[in-house]
């Protein structure tokens, strides 16, 4: 009898457990909030849900209940809705929203969705037992893969085969009576054979592609554009860098052959201003097309009396390491709300995944950086931390804009983040994928192709902003000259691509 008593104890303690954490219904309901906030209720319809478990949040402190629950869904599309537009909630808030990774949905496609689409995402949430009651408190964040080390890349010499063939082509050439002629003769083939000695070399060895530093947006980028061309033939080599201003070095020393940075610092290089002065114009740089917005990200701490930019007179800023393209960016921004560097505050050099964990115990005020959304480190962040993020002043926003013309008026869209329930003001760049006059007009063809054609495919690589990558944004913010394959490829892409689908939320500015 006692034993009897003992197991109906257990069962009945094991059913009140099982009770007593978030269901199916709970999760219907949330997921059904997230979206018709976000996105409007006219848009997504849950047509399947499974519930595939949950697992104690090792996150929270040890006074707290929570617990993360990890689900299946298929959302049907009632109305047609682009979710790669640049300024308003698209594929980055679907990422947020639904606790997921870009690997982790499948159905958004490059040209916009149409009514009756299926999109796929597992995804997870977060639920906290408070007052005695289960609350959804956050989508978990999605991590950001460890860079692994890469190969330099270099180019390597012309090899003998080739010196071979100029001598015996150079040598059966008839020649005029004319020595300058021969000298004319010499040099367009030398031209010539060291252009398709390049070509050879690249399509054996691979395109070196500029990225940037470890766990970096520019660097997931690169990573999956590289996966895309490789499903297409095409190999390219992404390289650790420490972005934007080591890009554009690495084209110009010819050790790389792509490369991504911000545009206005693309501009800077061009016209040899900045940190490139002391190298001059570089006129042979040239760019494929604009990929997606960057966009300047203040972050602080809620509850430090830091309620609007110019609240960071005297406090410790980290700009990011010296020498990085966002820092010069940064620079501007700030001091155009009054803000100098050293003398209206101080300035750390911490990278920005360090320094948004350095906001918390108090050892910096705020982190910045110029990055597309979401960012995978901040992301990560403002999910476990109490952190927000600071609009710039709109006015000052306006005379920027008018200033400098590398730079756009844009907004991080609500719901970007986990807890940023409002639309953050805020300025931008267009992330330009650059090259060099020396790539070919066959090459960049193959290369544009394969970007613009590809951009449900980046994201689904693992780039949140691949979402974002289309013809019809390719132009925007291009502040250096376009590869001249570049113009025709894109040119073909824009008129044989279908019709984009009808933006959603008119409302979204």
């Amino acid at each position: 009898m006692m034993i009897r008593r003992f197991l109906l104890f257990i069962i009945c303690f094991v059913s009140s457990a099982c009770e007593h954490q978030p269901d199916t219904k709970m999760l219907y309901e949330t997921l059904e909030k997230k979206l018709s906030d976000t996105f409007g209720p006219e848009y997504f319809n849950i047509s399947q849900l499974t519930r595939r478990g949950s697992a104690v949040d090792s996150a929270a402190s040890p006074d707290e209940m929570r617990r993360i629950v990890y689900y299946d869904a298929i959302l049907e599309l009632n109305r047609d809705i682009e979710l790669c537009a640049w300024n308003q909630p698209g594929a980055s808030a679907l990422v947020s929203l639904m606790g997921a990774g870009p690997r982790s949905i499948i159905g958004i496609k490059a040209n916009g969705n149409q009514a009756g689409d299926k999109i796929v995402a597992h995804g997870s949430a977060i639920y906290a037992h408070i007052d005695g009651v289960w609350k959804n408190i956050s989508p978990t964040s999605y991590a950001t893969a460890e860079a692994p080390a890469i190969d330099s890349g270099k180019r390597k010499p012309v090899t003998e085969r080739l010196l071979n063939t100029l001598e015996t082509i150079t040598n059966s050439v008839p020649y005029t009576a004319s020595s300058t002629a021969q000298r004319v003769v010499q040099q367009e083939l030398e031209r010539s054979v060291t252009r398709i000695n390049g070509r050879l070399t690249r399509l054996q060895n691979g395109y070196p592609f500029t990225g940037g530093p470890g766990k970096s947006e520019y660097l997931n980028f690169s990573q999956a554009l590289s996966e895309t061309a490789g499903n297409q033939q095409i190999k390219l080599i992404p390289l650790i860098t420490n972005g934007s201003t080591e890009n554009i070095d690495l084209l110009r020393n010819g050790e790389a052959i792509l490369g991504l940075a911000q545009g206005d610092i693309a501009l800077m290089a061009y016209q040899g201003k900045g940190p490139f002065e002391g190298y001059g114009p570089f006129n042979e740089l040239r760019t494929l097309g604009s990929l997606y917005p960057e966009l300047v990200h203040i972050v602080v701490k809620q509850g430090r009396n830091i309620k609007n930019i110019y609240d960071l007179k005297g406090k410790k800023i980290s700009l990011g390491p010296p020498g990085s393209g966002g820092r010069s960016t940064i620079e501007q921004v700030l001091a155009a709300h009054g803000l100098h560097a050293y003398i209206d505050y101080q300035v750390v050099d911490t990278p920005f995944a360090t320094a948004v964990q350095q906001i918390d115990n108090g050892k910096i005020d705020a982190a910045t950086q110029v990055m597309g959304t979401p960012s995978g480190p901040l992301h990560a962040a403002m999910n476990q931390s109490n952190l927000c993020l600071l609009p710039l002043d709109k006015s000052v926003i306006t005379k920027i804009v008018q200033n400098n013309s590398a730079l756009l008026a844009l907004n991080i869209a609500e719901k970007t983040y986990p807890n940023q329930m409002n639309s953050i003001s805020t300025i931008g760049t267009a992330a330009l994928i650059l090259t060099t006059s020396e790539l070919t007009m066959d090459e960049s063809t193959s290369m544009v192709q394969v970007i613009y054609n590809a951009g449900q495919d980046l994201f689904n690589a693992g780039s949140a902003q691949g979402s974002q990558v289309s013809v019809k944004t390719s132009k925007i913010g291009i502040t250096v000259p376009m590869h001249t394959g570049a113009i025709e490829a894109l040119r073909k892409i824009a008129h044989t691509a279908l019709p984009r689908a009808v933006v959603h939320r008119s409302s979204v500015h």
